[in-house]
């Protein structure tokens, strides 16, 4: 299920990043300091999608105690626009494929660029563990331009449903959690928690128990 609800919703977002349809983003997509009017058209993308899903080795049906999400599926969706630079190595012996932002984003997301990175943990057919790393301080700048990048982000392995509900959690917590402060929900199968400290905020994705 988690499969082909991953292909659905990337070719939305595809198209939104690509045409500059701003309203197609839920709410905290006005932050966006132009980014969805900034890419560039990239009408090739729906074609590398189906040949990288077509080439992955991936069962039919995934291994248990993941996230569904297909580490595969997320690239094909991200890279091909060049927003997202990915870079493959291991964590505690898992496989693991960290995200930070191309060159694109960074412009868009001057405040929180430096120091941000989202880490996929574990099968990449079938990651166990995403871990969103970002940059906070005083500045609401960090808050809003943080907001806007986790909705594009989410809205890759989330049904719109789910999206719109974790990203109004964030919108409430985000801007207010305090040092040292945690704040947590789940979404379907996934439980969402977020914590700060001094220089960070830290969203981490994981199974529910």
């Amino acid at each position: 299920m988690h499969r082909t609800r991953l292909l659905a919703i990337p070719l939305v977002m595809v198209f939104l990043l690509a045409c500059g349809l701003t309203n197609g983003i839920s709410g905290i997509a006005t932050q966006l300091p132009g980014i969805l009017t900034s890419v560039p058209t990239e009408m090739g993308v729906v074609e590398t999608l189906s040949a990288q899903q077509s080439s992955t080795n991936c069962p039919a049906t995934p291994t248990a105690g993941g996230l569904g999400i297909s580490l595969y599926q997320v690239k094909s969706v991200l890279e091909p626009t060049q927003q997202f630079v990915f870079t493959d190595s291991t964590v505690n012996g898992q496989p693991a494929s960290t995200a930070t932002l191309g060159p694109v984003l960074t412009a868009s997301f001057p405040d929180i660029a430096t120091g941000f990175s989202a880490q996929f943990i574990g099968d990449p057919c079938n990651v166990s563990e995403l871990t969103l790393s970002l940059p906070r301080n005083e500045q609401q700048a960090t808050v809003d331009q943080a907001l806007g990048l986790i909705d594009v982000l989410v809205a890759v392995f989330l049904p719109s449903g789910d999206q719109l509900a974790v990203i109004n959690w964030m919108t409430q917590n985000y801007g207010t959690l305090q040092v040292g402060g945690k704040a947590q929900t789940t979404s379907g199968s996934m439980q969402f928690t977020l914590t700060r400290s001094q220089t960070e905020m830290v969203l981490d994705i994981v199974p529910t128990k």
